[in-house]
């Protein structure tokens, strides 16, 4: 049997969780099961509606009961741990997870983690750095949503071509909580402080340590800001290169590009309700999308802007390393089933 646990039911566990049961069958995969701790009767309609999809309810004895009462049928906690060879962990308790749960159970299992759990092991984006799965390793650390969408700027104009980089640096202009969530909003502009001396903020070290997985040093530095929105992270960026380019080059690139997309839309709020609209579960799931009509070319300068699918990109990062722990030949095969979600100008 081949069986995946997803560990909590966040804004990214949830739409993780329906993702592969939806797609379960064409993925080969033969069970979708799904740890939630808490039984909140606010949230009754969201575990029914994941059931529906057809994952298994988990949770641990404290809570099995309080959920049957809500008439669930629950699984127990240890013994899915036992019985699913996949884990994907969607808390941010991942590290703490592993050092209390995870590093006792079967090493032959393989086990995925979120991006906000920095040292938890290899950085893995799909279509990024798809090579590392390779690697005699049982554990991952799915890259977050701007190391996705950072990474995949310095592919498609960088590695993808004969270009040489300079310097890399990028603010990220993070949208404050999500739609769904009603803390941590902020009500004026926020700057987040830059407390690595080489690398700024956490996002360009990510994006480094990724590459240089693959023997790659870039020279990268980032900022970010939060800003009192709920709709989107928007990544403003400028790269430059040993030589002069065009734009024209830049254009070419981009339409190359297999996980970035592009729009003439400047606002987020328009590509957001693009994706609310014809996304899956609401998000889209390239790496970014790159505001067209924002690059700008000067000499050997790049600057421009583009759209983060926060809690979108990741997803199929998560999809692609379980699929790959069960099919090493085929998985990228199955990974097409996705193609319908993907679009490439919105």
């Amino acid at each position: 049997m081949k069986n995946i646990l997803i560990v909590g039911t966040g804004t990214i566990g949830e739409p993780l969780i329906g993702l592969l049961a939806q797609h379960k069958e064409k993925l080969g995969i033969d069970n979708i099961s799904f740890f939630k701790r808490t039984p909140l009767s606010d949230e009754k309609g969201k575990v029914e509606a994941l059931i529906r999809k057809g994952a298994k309810l988990v949770a641990n004895s404290d809570a099995k009961n309080d959920f049957e009462s809500m008439g669930f049928d629950v699984e127990d906690l240890e013994k899915s741990y036992e019985e699913n060879q996949v884990i994907i962990d969607c808390t941010p308790s991942g590290n703490k997870n592993w050092d209390e749960i995870y590093s006792n159970l079967d090493k032959d299992k393989r086990f995925l983690a979120q991006g906000s759990e920095h040292g938890f092991g290899p950085f893995f984006a799909w279509g990024i750095n798809n090579n590392v799965l390779t690697n005699d390793q049982n554990k991952y650390l799915i890259a977050s949503c701007n190391t996705h969408n950072i990474a995949s700027i310095l592919k498609t104009f960088v590695l993808d071509t004969d270009k040489n980089l300079n310097e890399g640096r990028f603010v990220c202009l993070r949208r404050a909580n999500d739609v769904s969530q009603n803390d941590s909003f902020s009500p004026s502009p926020t700057i987040t402080k830059h407390d690595n001396q080489e690398f700024g903020t956490h996002h360009a070290r990510d994006v480094f340590e990724l590459f240089k997985q693959e023997g790659k040093e870039l020279n990268l530095f980032s900022s970010a800001i939060k800003l009192p929105t709920q709709y989107m992270h928007t990544l403003w960026f400028n790269l430059s290169f040993e030589k002069n380019t065009e734009l024209k080059e830049v254009l070419n690139s981009l339409e190359n590009s297999e996980f970035l997309m592009s729009t003439e839309k400047l606002s987020s709020n328009k590509v957001f309700s693009f994706g609310r609209d014809h996304g899956y579960h609401g998000r889209l799931l390239s790496h970014g999308i790159i505001a067209k009509d924002s690059l700008h070319v000067k000499e050997n300068n790049l600057t421009g802007y583009c759209f983060t699918p926060q809690d979108g990109n990741a997803l199929l990062s998560s999809v692609a390393a379980s699929v790959n722990y069960f099919y090493e030949q085929s998985w990228i095969e199955k990974m097409t089933v996705f193609n319908k979600y993907i679009f490439k100008n919105i």
